[in-house]
């Protein structure tokens, strides 16, 4: 635990006021970067900076400013918009950063603007990088040992291989292309010429124990393509006296493979560059990381139907072995509950296993699990059973702290995380327990630091709500909760930031959270469900969270601040559909605004991730929806004589058969996009007809995605494949395919659908409907005559607004103690009814819609 470090106790005591001398914060600072802890170093130099006597152009002066602008661009913590300009205002102070020849300044300020780059995929700040480096390359090599050279190649070559790529979608060879990478190859060349008999000078004895002059001169090497020569001088880093933290050789691994991918070498076992790289790291699985980078998935929004469809997504991924990689889930609503459940199984996996033992199929046996146990939960029914508990009825309706939202999450701990957790039922399971300490991991592991030397990664799950005081994204995961500075953007959001905190650092009744209620806030959908409410958090307000959907419904934001560069986007969001009449109603005209507002942000954060990819930022992106690929035609206009269908734009016949990209009858994966986004049963054709279609997406998405992704390609036998014969073909199975698509067709509906597919069923409605049409007539007969205003009932009302005035309080308290009766009444009387009516439903007929849909029919009718 970062409480426990007693270098982080020191720092506290310093930044409480505790007196050091400026020499010992900045080495206490330097120890702080060693792990990670850039925010807590920050602080420290800030402190340090502010000491009167010190003369920030004075040689510490200098090196505290500029470590302490290194550690504000690398502090997660500080929102990205603001974090690199206040860094550069840093650095500029005492300096003029136009003008200066300082190479260590000259660094700070390429490698700010490169991170921007990698933030903001601007081209520009990439431009700036280079410029900075290349001022840094005109000084004496021995001034930075070749630190701003050999980062200048590396950007010439990024910037290279953007213009490379550009030239040959023209079919043509970009000559500035050309002349980057000569630039680059010869920058390299003068640090190997210049820079290995500096470590035989006795001036310079003091490199030898330099670990980055060595791996300067090796990644010089590599950039050359000369393998055995890089090997050698990293080899001897390896040796250089002192612990070396584990992010560094994890930035140099990185940074190495990233070379050979613009090289267009070859990044598999065997290979010269893997070699070098396994050599270096002792082991493939951190040369594995390098060359794949951070793999993170994101699973939205959408009721069970999002999370049934995920279920498929996550198995295709276990069947390829890539659930292995992935470091971050962010989840949102639907994909919250899927994305805990599956988290839940892999916690056990990675507790109980070493990493060298964890293999394809412990992936595989977790989804099937997985499947069996959701389905199961989700067919007990959460929605309806919010009201099957009368006491708990009668609780949300007396008082107003205990809201339903609440209640749902309770039911999902008991019906869908309890199958994954040990201990007794009913007692809360928080989700401060869901640290991961793997079997075989150090005793103060942290996934940042320690995951990317490991086959099996541990995964940070983070659940994404909204929340309503600022409008800003907020976060659980097993660690922390708050608003992350990811996403917000100061120059035109104006609102407070409710900070990230440590649950140990929170007031007291927030020390433990319950997961239930993370997962609820991330899925409680906007009027239909209360916010989850977070009294006393923060001074002078009350947190309130609903849908994670209403900010992210994909959970993008948090996989790019986590750093991914693999993104795997599972979207079973409701997409809004085309309607040829729109309600004209006000409140229908407001919803519609509503579908329509958040579609814009949905293709906004589409088009910024596939800016990304394109500035090749992201090593690999894949976007699956459940509307891909079905076909989008213009509508021509009232007595057109110029039809799209005749015109060359239309959509080639191999576009317009029956089937999708991926193997699924349109007309079947329509009905899918359509189906409910609720937390009611949902029978098996469904949950399959879903798992099915999210497996076949993925399957053939993933390859076009990361093409260069190591991947297995055996085959499973998922249970949820054995509907896929009616979902991809007619002839033969048409009785089958027929009965999934009238299932299908009334799986959009909120309620009522078994009522819909028994003719039965519907008869008695009408007949019940008509009792009560012929009861309300019947009492409006009856008390006809019976007068709604009289003298008598004025005299009434003028009494009581008399009295009101005269006694004032006493005669409120009277009658709000009358009120209080009879809302105690009917709240009691409502319970005891919801209570009823809900056990009716789940006793009948959602057993009877559970039945109807049950996959052994389908297969019956089949034979």
């Amino acid at each position: 635990m970062i409480r426990d470090n007693p270098d982080v106790q020191r720092a506290e005591d310093i930044m409480r006021g505790k007196q050091a001398k400026s020499e010992d914060i900045l080495q206490l600072a330097e120890l702080m970067k060693k792990e990670k802890l850039f925010g807590y170093a920050r602080k420290l130099l800030f402190t340090a900076a502010q000491n009167p006597s010190l003369d920030l152009s004075s040689k510490l002066g200098t090196k505290i400013r500029q470590q302490r602008a290194l550690c504000t661009y690398k502090d997660p913590d500080l929102p990205a918009d603001t974090k690199f300009d206040h860094a550069l205002e840093i650095l500029g102070q005492c300096e003029d950063l136009s003008t200066t020849r300082d190479q260590e300044t000259l660094g700070i300020a390429g490698a700010i603007y490169k991170n921007k780059w990698e933030t903001f995929a601007q081209r520009a700040d990439l431009e700036r990088s280079l410029a900075y480096y290349t001022r840094g390359c005109s000084e004496n090599i021995e001034g930075d040992f070749g630190y701003t050279r050999v980062n200048a190649a590396f950007i010439l070559d990024i910037l290279a291989d953007q213009e490379r790529t550009e030239a040959a979608r023209a079919n043509t060879v970009s000559t500035s292309a050309q002349d980057r990478v000569a630039r680059g190859q010869a920058i390299r060349e003068e640090i190997t010429t210049k820079l290995p008999p500096l470590a035989d000078d006795a001036k310079y004895e003091f490199l030898k124990n330099e670990w980055w002059f060595h791996v300067t001169v090796a990644e010089a090497f590599f950039g050359l393509g000369r393998y055995a020569e890089a090997e050698k001088w990293l080899e001897t880093a390896k040796k250089v006296p002192g612990k070396v933290a584990d992010w560094e050789f994890e930035t140099t691994a990185r940074q190495l493979a990233a070379l050979a991918r613009l090289k267009d070498a070859a990044h598999q076992p065997g290979q010269r560059p893997w070699d070098v790289l396994q050599s270096f790291l002792n082991g493939a699985a951190g040369v594995t990381s390098a060359f794949i980078g951070k793999v993170g998935i994101g699973l939205s929004g959408g009721g069970f139907r999002a999370a049934l469809f995920h279920v498929g997504v996550l198995a295709r991924l276990a069947e390829l072995d890539v659930l292995r990689h992935v470091e971050v889930l962010s989840c949102v609503s639907g994909g919250s509950i899927i994305g805990t459940q599956y988290y839940l199984e892999l916690q056990k996996l990675l507790k109980d296993k070493k990493d060298e033992g964890i293999d394809r199929q412990d992936y595989i046996k977790i989804v099937e699990k997985v499947q069996r146990d959701f389905l199961a939960g989700v067919q007990k029914n959460i929605r309806t059973r919010v009201l099957a508990n009368p006491w708990a009825n009668i609780r949300m309706l007396l008082f107003p702290n205990a809201s339903r939202t609440e209640r749902v999450g309770e039911l999902y701990e008991r019906h869908l995380f309890r199958r994954a957790v040990t201990g007794q039922e009913g007692d809360p399971i928080w989700i401060n327990d869901l640290i991961v300490h793997p079997a075989d991991g150090p005793a103060n592991f942290n996934p940042k630091i320690h995951n990317w030397q490991r086959r099996a990664k541990v995964p940070t799950l983070i659940l994404n709500a909204t929340t309503l005081n600022t409008g800003h994204n907020w976060q659980f995961t097993a660690s922390w909760m708050g608003e992350p500075p990811a996403g917000i953007d100061n120059e035109i959001d104006g609102n407070y930031r409710l900070r990230r905190m440590y649950y140990y650092e929170a007031p007291k009744p927030y020390r433990r959270y319950r997961l239930g209620y993370a997962v609820a806030a991330s899925s409680c959908v906007p009027g239909l469900f209360e916010p989850i409410n977070l009294p006393d958090l923060f001074p002078d307000r009350t947190v309130r969270l609903v849908d994670g959907g209403v900010r992210d419904n994909q959970g993008v934001t948090a996989l790019l601040e986590q750093g991914c560069s693999v993104l795997l986007i599972s979207d079973a969001s409701g997409q809004m559909e085309a309607q040829a009449e729109p309600g004209n109603s006000a409140l229908s005209s407001l919803l519609r605004s509503n579908s329509i507002l958040q579609t814009r942000v949905r293709e906004s954060e589409y088009h910024e991730l596939d800016a990304r990819r394109r500035s090749c930022l992201l090593r690999g992106m894949m976007f699956i929806h459940l509307k891909k690929d079905l076909d989008v035609d213009p509508i021509d206009w009232t007595n057109c004589e110029d039809p799209f269908d005749a015109s060359e734009e239309a959509r080639p016949s191999i576009r317009r058969g029956d089937l999708a990209c991926y193997g699924i009858r349109k007309d079947v994966q329509s009905l899918l996009a359509a189906i409910r986004t609720d937390l009611d049963s949902f029978n098996e054709v469904e949950a399959y007809a879903l798992m099915t279609s999210g497996y076949r997406m993925t399957e053939y998405e993933f390859r076009r995605a990361a093409p260069n992704f190591p991947v297995c390609n055996d085959s499973v036998a998922w249970k949820f494949l054995e509907i896929e014969g009616p979902m991809k073909r007619v002839a033969g199975v048409d009785a089958a395919h027929h009965e999934i698509m009238q299932l299908l067709r009334v799986a959009n509906y909120q309620a009522f659908k078994i009522w819909r597919l028994v003719r039965g069923l519907r008869i008695l409605a009408w007949l019940v409907f008509g009792a009560l049409v012929l009861a309300a007539g019947w009492a409006c007969y009856r008390w006809r005559d019976f007068p709604l205003v009289t003298p008598g009932r004025i005299g009434i009302a003028a009494l009581v607004a008399a009295g009101t005035a005269l006694l004032g309080s006493r005669l409120m308290k009277l009658i709000r103690y009358k009120d209080t009766a009879e809302r105690v009444g009917i709240s009691i009387g409502m319970g005891v009814l919801g209570w009823l009516l809900a056990l009716i439903h789940i006793l009948v007929f959602d057993r009877l819609y559970l039945r109807r849909g049950r996959l052994s029919r389908i297969a019956a009718i089949q034979e």
